[in-house]
């Protein structure tokens, strides 16, 4: 162990020692409660067969969940949690890693733990371990908790699945590793990891989207989802046909990468980047010395990252419509599907305006963390300095709250226009763009009041503020994707926003919500912008 290891893993732990134990609980509780949940309402073969041909005919189900490979417990349990799940084991770990690493670097914490007896690399050695023990007592929690809960599928299965979702988060500690070796900013290396987990979640959708059934019926997909750690863990098909070997995948791509990250550590300064900073102008232009132009330049990066991002899961979905039309064309499950929405042909509308409704929510995520810049600025200290100028505290927010709408509504109407174009390129389907245009205006609403609440919470009670309104999105999805599996009731259900909304274009707008949201947005901003004029600073 490299000098002041140890010392450095008490203080992480020290540090996080709420944080992380909250992860990690939330993560194994929730997890293993789904059992119970779903054996409650679907405990019996016939709901199970009945599900399996439904899943076994959705085209956003391939491409969100995998392909259900059997009509039992297992199968279910593996599509409504291992991707779901993996997604925040992953951004537990590229968190963890950036906080205690590259944060350190940039606000001068590394040159005072350097100053004692410590080695370069402790830092980086402490926060790794820290991850191997998170993700160790998830792995456990999570195999050990299957297993006591005795869902029928064998205690092997259920340490399988565990111990995925362990390698699993090690591959994603790992990059974080890389990555924070590569960029001099804390925000820049999380934007870089956001991206690659999107993107690996995309790649393995992708893969699962144009697979194929093998010699056992099995579903196998193509070779692009074997690029991506979400493949590699759903290769193991744990709690169905289990497989150990895809986790020397994600076993290897740890022995290497982490290596890796430490030889790049010994090649760079404290504090810089291996890629080199971009140089900025000598003198700021006439925009930026407006106190708009300085806000566009705190949030344009936050912006272009989810910008990025957003194209490239519009042209992910534009690009695999023509393939499914080719998977379910000869489906007769398919076939009544498409009735049941009503008539042929309905099906491509259908998922497109689902899918329309995912990029929506990418838009109000982008919104929620732009937002966020709010309060990392009072927290910092930037904010006394601005707020000693001309600029005013309402301006400051006003500003911010401004360039946020802005941005999130161009977002939006450029995903449903560029789906459009990308649908009509690539495949015999035409989409009108103008309607598509106007199909992701219509989720402006939802931003807005994502928006209002955030900006009345940072007013009245700012520690709060990112938690609450992240914990409502997350509800979104729950009751977006799993309510209706588990059967929730109708009242729960409604309680996520989503619910009022048509899912436009295949469904005609209503105006009604679209004006009682926006409404509730306005009373939510002037309340918060009242109470922020009147609160001291953090």
């Amino acid at each position: 162990m490299v000098a002041g290891t140890r010392t450095l893993i008490q203080l992480v732990l020290r540090r996080d020692r709420f944080k992380l134990p909250v992860w990690i609980v939330a993560i194994v509780a929730s997890l293993v409660a789904m059992v119970p949940l779903l054996q409650d309402v679907y405990g019996d073969q016939a709901s199970l067969a009945t599900l399996y041909q439904t899943f076994a005919a959705n085209p956003s189900g391939l491409f969100l969940t995998g392909q259900m490979d059997e009509p039992s417990l297992g199968a279910l349990m593996t599509i409504e949690t291992l991707l779901w799940w993996g997604l925040l084991v992953a951004f537990m770990n590229t968190l963890l890693i950036v906080r205690h690493t590259r944060h350190n670097e940039e606000i001068g914490a590394q040159e005072l733990i350097l100053s004692g007896q410590v080695h370069r690399g402790a830092s980086l050695t402490a926060a790794l371990a820290v991850a191997v023990l998170a993700n160790g007592l998830i792995a456990v929690g999570v195999g050990a908790g299957l297993s006591a809960v005795d869902p029928g599928w064998g205690a092997d299965k259920s340490w399988l699945y565990g111990i995925s979702i362990g390698i699993f988060g090690l591959a994603w500690a790992a990059l974080a590793a890389l990555v924070v070796q590569l960029v001099e900013s804390a925000r820049t290396a999380n934007g870089i990891l956001a991206g690659l987990i999107g993107t690996a979640f995309i790649v393995r959708g992708v893969g699962d989207f144009m697979s194929k059934p093998d010699a056992q019926g099995l579903m196998q997909p193509e070779w692009i989802s074997s690029l991506s750690p979400f493949g590699w863990m759903q290769a193991t098909r744990a709690l169905t046909f289990p497989e150990w070997w895809p986790l020397l995948i994600s076993a290897g791509f740890v022995a290497v990468i982490t290596p890796l990250a430490f030889i790049l550590l010994a090649r760079r300064d404290v504090g810089a980047g291996i890629l080199p900073a971009r140089k900025g102008q000598a003198r700021a232009s006439a925009f930026l010395r407006t106190p708009l132009g300085f806000t566009w330049r705190l949030q344009r990066n936050i912006f272009f990252g989810w910008f990025v991002g957003t194209l490239a899961m519009v042209a992910t979905i534009g690009i695999i419509v023509p393939e499914m039309s080719n998977i379910y064309e000869n489906s007769e499950s398919m076939k009544q599907l498409i009735a049941g929405m009503g008539g042929t042909g309905a099906v491509i509308p259908a998922f497109l305006a689902a899918m329309l409704s995912i990029v929506a929510l990418m838009a109000v995520a982008y919104a929620m963390q732009a937002l966020g810049k709010l309060r990392s600025e009072e927290t910092n200290g930037y904010l006394e300095n601005v707020l000693a100028t001309r600029l005013s505290r309402l301006k400051w927010l006003s500003l911010h709250a401004f360039v946020v709408l802005v941005c999130g509504v161009f977002l939006l109407v450029l995903s449903g226009l560029m789906l459009a174009v990308f649908v009509n390129l690539v495949s015999e389907s035409k989409a009108d763009v103008w309607e598509y245009a106007l199909a992701g205006l219509s989720y402006a609403p939802v931003l807005a009041v994502f928006a209002g609440a955030y900006v009345l919470l940072f007013g009245i009670l700012p520690q709060a503020a990112g938690l609450t309104v992240w914990t409502y999105y997350g509800f979104i999805f729950f009751a977006s994707w799993l309510g209706p599996i588990m059967k929730l009731d109708q009242w729960i259900i409604d309680l996520s926003i989503m619910q009022h909304l048509a899912a436009a274009p295949a469904e005609h707008i209503k105006t009604e919500p679209l004006v009682v949201m926006f409404a509730i947005a306005v009373v939510a901003v002037t309340v918060g912008c009242a109470a922020w004029r009147r609160r001291n600073l953090a």
